[in-house]
């Protein structure tokens, strides 16, 4: 199925800060970097996650999507206790629609996000809506919509319920953030998810241009993404005792966003 690569060798894992409009980070992204043999690779970068998933191949982007979630058993091992989300697309859906083993393991990561790129489904076929009716059916993880309004997407997307919060893409954001458009947009998003977290936020205008709005997070490179292990290593250090058996959203003191 494809070339094997030595993943552990080719990666490196990041957690991208989502923020509340207070300041306060409520959840984040979980993001894969290429690593090429020489240099460092970008930690600051947050572009979206989906393009990385165009430089593999099928059976690359399972064994990339299990070692992700090796990571994410050790993050909340650690005792986190925050959401993350997660990319997927079509391949990494079916993957798990056809893994019991896989299917129990994401049993076991309540607080796990999976994320779904608007352009995965821009065309939104009756295949796709039921390729996630089915996703939706078989994990306790809920589904986020990625890049919404970055071209292709539609409102129908969004009215069949699947999706808890949306992601309004950073160009539309960029291009639209000031106008009635963006606004629109907005009220029209929250009639069908529970939120929108609006990406790109780069610079202070960009808060600016975002407050007052009605959306529950922020994301961009506003704020610098952090290395998975730093984190881990700093979780096990404050609460050497939590297991995951132990966790609880730590958002649950934002009850627009939970």
């Amino acid at each position: 199925m494809g070339r094997q690569l030595h993943l552990r060798q080719h990666y490196v894992f990041l957690l991208d800060p989502i923020h509340a409009p207070s300041g306060k980070v409520i959840a984040w992204e979980l993001l894969t970097r290429f690593t090429p043999d020489r240099g460092m690779p970008e930690l600051a970068e947050a572009s979206s996650e989906h393009h990385l998933f165009d430089c593999l191949l099928e059976a690359e982007k399972w064994q990339l999507f299990q070692l992700q979630l090796k990571q994410l058993e050790s993050l909340y091992k650690s005792g986190f206790t925050q959401l993350v989300s997660l990319n997927i697309d079509g391949d990494i859906i079916r993957g798990i629609l056809n893994s019991e083993a896989i299917q129990q393991r994401l049993d076991r990561l309540p607080l796990l996000r999976l994320e779904i790129s608007a352009l995965f489904t821009e065309r939104y076929r009756a295949a796709d809506r039921l390729l996630l009716q089915k996703l939706a059916g078989i994990t306790p993880a809920l589904l986020w919509l990625d890049d919404f309004a970055a071209g292709g997407s539609t409102l129908s997307m969004l009215s069949s319920g699947l999706f808890e919060y949306v992601k309004i893409s950073r160009d539309f954001f960029w291009k639209y953030g000031e106008g009635y458009a963006f606004d629109t947009l907005l009220n029209h998003v929250n009639d069908f998810s529970s939120g929108v977290i609006v990406q790109g936020i780069e610079t202070e205008r960009h808060l600016q241009r975002a407050a007052h709005k009605q959306i529950v997070g922020l994301q961009g490179r506003h704020w610098q993404a952090r290395a998975m292990a730093d984190v881990i290593d700093h979780t096990t250090k404050v609460f050497p005792s939590r297991t995951i058996k132990k966790q609880q959203p730590a958002t649950v003191s934002y009850p627009n966003f939970l």
